[in-house]
């Protein structure tokens, strides 16, 4: 997986809210041809999401997520490619 287990979790939520906004567009407005170009629209951009999260087939690493930023938020070795090794 290339990112975290939360920017998954928020895709999914973004997928779920468009898909909610799709039904509401497409079967509580009349038709007209603005209403159909953004229903296409809307289409096009959760199959792409879907697509993206679907392409993310790498397993999952845990100790990845739990152990590479320190308790500031930082990574752990952000300071590691600035250190000069002669010193």
């Amino acid at each position: 997986m290339l990112h975290k287990i939360s920017d998954f979790c928020k895709k999914i939520d973004t997928i779920k809210s468009q898909s909610d906004k799709l039904y509401n567009l497409k079967y509580n407005n009349p038709k007209t041809p603005e209403r159909d170009a953004e229903v296409n629209h809307l289409i096009d951009d959760i199959q792409y999401m879907c697509k993206m999260i679907g392409n993310d087939n790498k397993p999952y690493d845990i100790t990845k997520e739990d152990n590479f930023y320190d308790e500031n938020g930082l990574p752990k070795n952000f300071t590691d490619k600035f250190r000069d090794e002669g010193i």
